[in-house]
């Protein structure tokens, strides 16, 4: 057996431009596709019940902030760490928790939703 047939096939990587993790690597499926977008619409726990606390209350706003009413292309949302399960839902975790984007598929790159975010 030859050793090329022993060596995996190399994950495709993505550098994060944007974000908090500024010039860092993340490895995403080779599914998530750059020319893919998705507006997230919102944010928010899903059927968890959240604890009415200062951290809870700072991550979810955080992430409401950062994310709702955004357009993004597939490929980073991935990088940033969130799971997309379908064209309709996505993950996010964030502060220990994990929280559900609402999302809706676009044609391409828009300005944030009015009225989302920060008032």
């Amino acid at each position: 057996m030859s050793e090329a047939a022993n060596v995996p096939p190399a994950q495709e990587s993505y550098i994060v431009h944007e974000g908090k993790k500024r010039g860092s690597t993340r490895d995403v499926r080779p599914e998530a596709v750059h020319d893919r977008y998705y507006t997230v619409l919102r944010v928010h726990g899903g059927d968890a019940i959240l604890t009415n606390n200062w951290h809870t209350t700072e991550v979810l706003s955080h992430a409401r902030n950062n994310f709702e009413g955004y357009t993004f292309a597939m490929r980073t949302l991935e990088a940033w760490g969130a799971q997309i399960e379908s064209d309709r839902r996505g993950y996010y975790t964030a502060g220990g928790r994990v929280w559900v984007l609402d999302l809706e598929p676009t044609d391409g790159k828009k300005k944030r939703l009015p009225g989302s975010g920060k008032a």
